[in-house]
């Protein structure tokens, strides 16, 4: 029964040591992409805009940095590897084992002639198991090329500081990201030349007038241009209750029947006689009917 269990319990310890052979592999990975991504983006330019910069030395903040994101990163892609069942493993790949090695490992407190011969047949098939088998040897060399190139890259563009974005670049984006922010905040985006408004409405010289000035406003564009005025303008005189400012116009002769009073016709009509203004009136209705 011992020697079944120890068995058991050693190829159960290769395999989980080939497990934390592939966490380290993947720590090292991840950390080799993210310590890369910090140098070609110079994180230090950001940092040294921050209060961080008088705490700690910008320099060791990157890789400490990286080394954070790829150990949560790492732990996260092995968080169940604790939990496999390396029993069911070794009945998979050693199909002469199958529900035998179960049985025997439930049955290892038991002592009788049918287990005792059980465990006997178990551990004679445990001696070729192999916990290399248990995990293909593809997944362990992949890895580990993986790890090679990576760790190569962060190398390269760590003695290369041609790949690095330079830090002007990096300024020249983040005011332009400031201002569109500021601008999407301000809810209008006026376009044009600045307007120099001191003069205005004082010394009639002030720059209201040039280019068309665009404002979206709900994806619509808007023009706010003024268009320019001819000539001097008028001058509002000053307001008087007391006058009628206003001139009226003669009010329409209610007398009139007939067309062509808007051309003249209206004196000659009133030069009639009534005789006369009743005939053009009859002959101005009967003119209707037709």
């Amino acid at each position: 029964m011992e020697d079944f269990l120890e068995q058991l319990l050693k190829i159960q310890s290769e395999y989980f040591k080939r497990m934390q052979l592939l966490f380290i592999l993947d720590l090292i990975a991840i950390f080799s992409i993210f310590y890369a991504i910090f140098v070609i983006f110079p994180v230090e330019f950001f940092l040294q805009k921050s209060s961080l910069s008088s705490q700690f030395p910008i320099k060791i903040i990157p890789p400490i940095s990286a080394f954070i994101i790829a150990l949560i990163s790492a732990f996260l892609l092995h968080r169940n590897d604790h939990k496999k069942n390396v029993t069911l493993l070794i009945e998979k790949k050693y199909p002469e084992l199958k529900e035998k090695l179960r049985t025997a490992y439930d049955n290892r407190n038991e002592s009788n002639v049918i287990v005792d011969a059980l465990k006997s047949l178990v551990l004679s098939g445990l001696t070729i198991v192999s916990a290399s088998q248990l995990l293909a040897s593809s997944v362990v060399i992949t890895k580990i090329i993986l790890v090679i190139v990576f760790i190569s890259g962060a190398t390269f563009v760590s003695f290369n500081p041609d790949i690095r974005i330079p830090p002007e670049t990096l300024t020249n984006i983040s005011t332009a990201v400031s201002g569109t922010i500021g601008n999407v905040t301000g809810g209008v985006f006026v376009t044009g030349p600045p307007v120099d408004t001191t003069k205005a409405g004082t010394t009639g010289q002030g720059d209201i007038f040039g280019k068309p000035d665009i404002a979206p406003i709900q994806g619509k564009p808007v023009d706010l241009s003024l268009k320019q005025g001819e000539g001097l303008g008028n001058t509002p005189s000053e307001y008087k209750p007391d006058q009628n400012q206003f001139i009226k116009s003669a009010a329409f002769p209610v007398d009139v029947l007939g067309s062509n009073v808007s051309d003249g016709g209206y004196s000659t009509i009133m030069g009639k006689t009534q005789t006369e203004k009743e005939l053009i009136n009859k002959y101005a209705v009967q003119r209707s009917k037709i």
